[in-house]
């Protein structure tokens, strides 16, 4: 996964600009199976990050020991170092995470590393809830609402092997509202996504370091799975 993120924070005359690009490697690995679906250990292999604000640049590498002093050093390693159980059904979907990860406002800001959070009743992300089908048609269109996300999708193209899906995306969170475009392409034996890509802008509010600023968040991240 790449990241590329620039954020600008503003609290009254106050303004800080933060960029990043981040690289990260994570591994899906079956560690258990049944009838009904299998269980998935999730862990982080690589996590590279080029942090750029206040007139500072840093770069944090899960191959070397976190500085300590460094709030956002320690959170990244803290990221690089868990590891998360899913027990999934054998459609892919989430029944249950054992434990739940989750990123503060802080370390999202600044490292541009998005919040998975992995929720019950959800698809892993490698996968797509939704079977590749002979009656599809480039141009076909369909919508995805829930009480506070609505994506619209649409079959970009189909060749024998893969099928091309844009999407159109607004999420109402806790405290920023985002807007999202990707594309998704899709093996068709699979349901395998792979390849991911998608820009969104985020508004609202953070918290960073127990102050609340008014946030706006440009988000570019290209995905790839591969299959071992």
């Amino acid at each position: 996964m790449l990241v590329r993120s620039n954020s600008v924070l503003q609290r009254g005359a106050q303004t800080l600009h933060v960029s990043s690009a981040s690289t990260m490697v994570r591994s899906y690995k079956v560690i258990d199976e049944n009838a009904q679906g299998a269980v998935l250990g999730v862990s982080t292999i690589k996590l590279v990050d080029t942090i750029n604000a206040m007139d500072q640049s840093f770069i944090y590498s899960s191959a070397r020991p976190a500085d300590p002093n460094s709030m956002i050093q320690t959170g990244l390693q803290n990221l690089a170092r868990a590891t998360v159980q899913l027990s999934v059904n054998n459609e892919g979907e989430i029944k249950v995470t054992r434990p739940p990860v989750k990123l503060n406002d802080t370390l999202v800001s600044f490292s541009g590393i998005q919040p998975e959070y992995f929720k019950a009743g959800t698809t892993v992300p490698f996968l797509v809830d939704f079977p590749a089908n002979s009656s599809l048609r480039k141009g076909y269109t369909w919508q995805d609402k829930t009480p506070k996300v609505q994506t619209t999708y649409t079959i970009y193209a189909i060749t024998p092997r893969t099928t091309t899906i844009t999407y159109k995306s607004s999420k109402l969170g806790e405290s920023l509202n985002s807007r999202e475009n990707g594309t998704i392409v899709i093996d068709n034996n699979t349901g395998l996504v792979l390849k991911r890509y998608s820009q969104s802008v985020s508004t609202g509010y953070e918290m960073v370091n127990g102050v609340v600023y008014t946030a706006t968040r440009r988000t570019a991240v290209t995905e790839s799975s591969i299959k071992k």
